[in-house]
């Protein structure tokens, strides 16, 4: 009896070591497959300049330099590979193999999706966004993009890329408290705002970023909410509207993905997948870096400008964010969106007890 055990014993040994080194001739055959193999990258996003396309071409030559030209990246301006509401099924469908996409655009497919950047403009820096994202119950939220994107196609979501945005409310007559609102002709582009606006006692409008300048020297409009301080002055806001409004501050950071075809990541080696994370990681710093100092240099040459800066008092804040925030039962239209609602919810429970408290009626 013990001999036939043994001889069992010998036998379950023998298939064991004939699969690991079938595995293991699978595996140096997949490295084998690769080891001279290159790709090719064209990246895009939303924005061809400013601090999101520079961390676009800080990305791309981090992993073209890490990987030894294995993975050549080329950044490209938006819509020379697709039109940027394309971006996204670009890469699902295998059209391109990589893109950085603003989730929000695309939020009409996936109700998710609206919550997956800076959910009605609530967090107010980089930390609580990223708190929100990537840890808030166990990171639920990035878990949830990944489930969603991979059910609409070949996604594979490689990391959130945070940047400083500092949206400006640009008036040609101050907004010195929440109650000034009321009344006033506003363009605003970003729907939580304009709600909020709107039910304040404000009429909203949209139109072209192009054409803002001329509404509000016109007087066609008094206010607006469009960029932050650098692009106001770049775009000669300051000369049309003196007042700027600096708290609370509307979206003052917000969140793009570094997603790549499913298939594409897949045949990567693993020394390679690193690089390509270490790069989103890399490439966050620097943008946390670039829109800290270039709002800081924007905020004070707007006042060399003749621009008054605004900042509203805690208890306008409150009232403000409470106004934005009661309209988040309205984004839960789904199974993902209201988990993730629910995770928000977690979130201001947990960091932000007073705005919880006004908002969920605790």
């Amino acid at each position: 009896m013990k001999g036939k055990n043994n001889n069992a014993l010998r036998v379950g040994l023998f298939v064991f070591m004939i699969f690991a080194l079938v595995a293991t001739c699978f595996q140096t055959a997949a490295v084998a497959d690769t080891k001279g193999k290159t790709w090719q990258w064209y990246p895009s996003t939303w924005q061809p300049s400013g601090v999101v396309w520079d961390r676009l071409v800080y990305i791309s030559d981090f992993i073209t330099r890490a990987s030894g030209g294995r993975i050549k990246v080329t950044p490209t301006a938006p819509g020379m590979v697709c039109a940027v509401p394309e971006q996204l099924d670009a890469v699902a469908t295998g059209a391109t193999p990589a893109m950085v996409i603003y989730t929000d655009y695309y939020s009409g497919k996936m109700p998710l999706l609206s919550l997956t950047t800076n959910p009605l403009f609530l967090l107010n820096n980089t930390w609580e966004l990223r708190q929100y994202i990537e840890k808030q119950n166990d990171g639920r939220i990035l878990s949830l993009l990944q489930e969603e994107l991979a059910k609409y196609g070949d996604v594979h979501v490689v990391g959130p890329t945070y940047y400083v945005l500092q949206m400006v409310m640009n008036s040609k007559a101050p907004i010195d408290g929440i109650d000034k609102i009321k009344g006033m002709k506003f363009r605003s582009g970003d729907v939580p705002v304009a709600n909020a606006l709107g039910a304040l006692g404000a009429s909203v409008t949209w139109s072209p970023g192009e054409e803002i300048y001329t509404n509000l020297s016109t007087g066609v409009i008094d206010a607006c909410t469009y960029c932050g301080p650098a692009d106001s002055i770049a775009m000669g806001f300051h000369e049309v509207a003196k007042y700027w409004l600096r708290t609370p501050l509307m979206g003052p950071v917000n969140v793009d993905y570094f997603v790549v075809n499913s298939k594409v990541w897949n045949e990567l080696p693993d020394d390679l997948k690193a690089v390509v994370e270490a790069a989103v990681a890399a490439g966050n710093a620097f943008a946390e870096f670039q829109g800290f100092a270039d709002n800081s240099r924007a905020w004070a040459k707007a006042e060399e400008l003749g621009v008054t800066i605004v900042d509203w008092s805690e208890e306008d804040i409150l009232k403000w964010e409470a106004t934005v925030a009661s309209f988040l039962p309205d984004y839960g239209k789904d199974a993902a969106s209201k988990e993730a609602v629910e995770v928000l919810k977690s979130y201001l429970r947990e960091f932000r007890p007073d705005l919880a408290k006004e908002i969920l009626k605790e």
